[in-house]
């Protein structure tokens, strides 16, 4: 049996006006936190999400193929699990946001919060995604006008989405014969 430690919520929030200082309450979720195995694929631990999320996450997939750019379901189903979790997501087929890129640090954080406690590895690829993803939403209308431009988002994707918070989780190596 493995032990998932929820992602702590953080000392402060953000002080700008963004939906992203409501994700503390990823972290104070119910400690659901012991699992039978771990990973959860991503595919399994985003299935409702999908479910809910259906139209956006086809809007998404038809966007990425008419441009051949790669954005898997599952991640933009993760990514809704976390706007939703914030409060960024209220009509995600209307706006979303306003999104900072200086709350993408604390964004990811949510991510990998929401994954912690669904116990599954957020997807290596990710913030290629997120890449994308932006440019779905500015494309499409569904970035809010007082979000930061798409250049600064896709800026802060890059640099705050390769650090260590998004790896996907490595399980201890099995017992060796001596």
């Amino acid at each position: 049996m493995s032990r998932v430690i929820p992602f702590p919520a953080p000392a402060t929030a953000p002080a700008d006006e963004s939906c992203l200082p409501s994700f503390a309450a990823v972290a104070t979720a119910a400690d659901d936190c012991c699992r039978d195995s771990l990973p959860v694929p991503l595919h399994d631990a985003v299935a409702a999400v999908r479910r809910r999320y259906r139209t956006f996450i086809a809007a998404a997939g038809r966007w990425a193929l008419a441009r051949g750019v790669p954005l898997p379901a599952d991640h933009v189903a993760l990514w809704a699990a976390a706007a939703d979790a914030t409060g960024c997501a209220d009509d995600l087929d209307d706006t979303t946001g306003p999104w900072r890129a200086s709350d993408m640090p604390h964004f990811l954080d949510s991510i990998a919060a929401w994954c912690t406690l669904a116990g599954c590895s957020p997807p290596a690829d990710l913030a290629e995604s997120l890449w994308h993803l932006y440019g779905f939403l500015a494309a499409t209308g569904r970035l809010h006008p007082d979000s930061d431009s798409l250049h600064e988002l896709r800026a802060a994707v890059v640099v705050f989405g390769t650090f260590d918070r998004l790896r996907p989780i490595s399980l201890p190596p099995g017992p060796t014969a001596a």
